[in-house]
């Protein structure tokens, strides 16, 4: 009797293992390597009816990362005539209001979420120099104050969820109606003449953005510290906490190094932009005679304060042309621009509500009911993916790829996607591989997550829809980049 159910175990063991194909075998052994223990990966390709060739957890719900630009560029494309048809409104401007205590006039620059203004020198077409110019022309010599007003959108400057150690940075810097230069502001780091002496740390122009506290100095970083492989020369730390107003900056910076350019994010885009607007003025002659200030929309207030000139039918000072979608588009798909993915989320939410995050998932969240998704694959807090709050699962995503393939917007959503060895985040990638030129994906990254999802082309032909993360990936493996790419170029060979 043990004898016989012995071999029943057996052969049903051998029956299990003559299930498992070629292709799960290699997967299993690409997806699995020592270094990679505990990742938890999802994982499904289906074809482009939805038939599935291989799933992993497909149902579990994963942190996406940058795969949630997916659902808002979509989201665009599904609305694109609401859009197009909202854009005209939506050009920064200048206008005058009431007088000042000095009987000259408040200046007011509102912004309608362009995420190209700039005041860059060689800024072409959304440029603020185009509004300082407009006011100089007219003879006005003296104004009171600019006021920066980005009350088209509710102050909602973070997401929820967002890292604060993200904050400070250009990747998550604050979103505002009134951007300008990418939110950003830039420190040069310059090591001193004199080994022993701090280091020039010092704004580039027009920048000016917190008080610096430059604790540095010019010396190589001590050698106890840089005996592990793979460390950097210096120990050089930028912090600034939002809400503050200064910037700490501490460490060694190597004698005769190269100038070191770090890029933070800014707290309140719309003072950034009033103030450079500001000293455009002052250099045309026009007398600024108090401090610039920055008015902003509490969310859940009505957004009365936002109907201005523009909407009224009156003429602005000045105006410049209304953003370009198409290039935002790209911008957030093929280099997975973060500020910009969540100014269209918020244009989505203006089109027939009050230009909030929430309202703009509401239409993401309309869009995945018409693409299947079930109402349990995915809960979304953002529209660039930076929130750690945000889950979905492989499926949710293959859903909205499959239903997008039959739309006829889904061809030109498709070509935003970086594309494998060419262009974008995945320039690098694929290059060598079945995939060159072959794969069409978004790119998504975050501490201890990698995704990937998008169409490939397979060796026989057809068109595949896959979506690939990788969860709780280690701090001891940088990336599980190598591993993903590996198992799809294997999928590929195998289709």
């Amino acid at each position: 009797m043990q004898t016989t159910f012995r071999a029943i175990l057996l052969i049903a063991l051998l029956l299990v293992s003559a299930c498992v194909s070629p292709l799960q075998r290699d997967l299993d052994t690409i997806l699995h390597p020592p270094e990679t223990q505990g990742v938890r990966w999802g994982l499904l390709v289906t074809d482009m009816q939805g038939h599935e060739i291989v799933a992993l957890n497909p149902d579990q719900r994963f942190l996406p990362a940058s795969n949630t630009k997916l659902f808002t560029t979509a989201a665009v494309f599904r609305w694109q005539d609401e859009m197009d048809a909202m854009r005209p409104r939506l050009g920064t401007f200048i206008a005058l209001e009431d007088v000042g205590e000095t009987g000259a006039p408040v200046l007011v620059l509102h912004g309608r979420g362009d995420p190209a203004l700039s005041d860059a020198p060689d800024c072409e077409t959304r440029c603020l120099t185009t509004l300082a110019d407009a006011v100089a022309g007219i003879g006005l010599t003296a104004i009171a104050h600019v006021v920066g007003d980005d009350t088209w959108f509710p102050d909602q400057r973070w997401g929820p969820g967002w890292s604060w150690d993200d904050l400070q940075t250009v990747y998550g810097t604050a979103v505002s109606a009134l951007t300008v230069n990418n939110n950003t502001a830039t420190l040069i780091i310059t090591p001193a003449a004199t080994e022993g002496d701090p280091a020039d740390v010092a704004w580039a122009p027009g920048d000016a953005a917190y008080t610096i506290l430059n604790d540095t100095v010019t010396a190589p970083r001590p050698q106890a510290d840089t005996e592990s492989a793979g460390e950097p020369e210096d120990d050089l730390r930028v912090a600034h906490l939002p809400g503050t107003a200064t910037v700490h900056v501490s460490g060694h910076v190597p004698p005769g190094s190269a100038p070191r350019r770090i890029h933070l994010g800014l707290d309140d885009p719309a003072l950034a932009a009033a103030t450079r607007l500001g000293v455009l003025l002052a250099a045309r002659g026009v007398r600024v005679e108090g401090p610039p200030v920055s008015r902003h929309r509490p969310p859940g207030a009505a957004p009365q304060a936002a109907l201005t000139a523009l909407d009224d039918g009156d003429t602005p000072l000045a105006a410049l042309a209304p953003p370009a979608f198409a290039d935002a588009l790209l911008a957030v798909s093929k280099d997975s621009q973060n500020l910009q993915a969540e100014l269209l989320l918020r244009h989505l939410g203006h089109i027939s509500e009050d230009g909030s995050a929430e309202a703009g998932l509401a239409r993401v969240t309309a869009l995945l009911a018409e693409a299947g998704a079930g109402p349990n694959g995915y809960d979304l807090f953002d529209g660039s993916g930076m929130s750690v709050y945000n889950r979905a699962s492989p499926r949710t995503i293959v859903s909205l790829l499959t239903y997008a393939a039959t739309q006829d917007w889904g061809e030109d959503w498709k070509a935003t996607f970086p594309v494998g060895g060419t262009d974008g985040s995945l320039r690098r990638r694929f290059r060598g591989t079945l995939l060159e030129g072959n794969i069409f994906a978004k790119t998504g990254t975050l501490k201890g997550t990698n995704a990937l999802s998008g169409y490939l082309k397979a060796a026989s032909g057809q068109t595949l829809a896959f979506a690939m993360i990788a969860n709780e990936r280690p701090l001891a493996a940088s990336s599980a980049t190598p591993m993903m790419d590996a198992a799809l170029v294997r999928i590929a060979e195998g289709n």
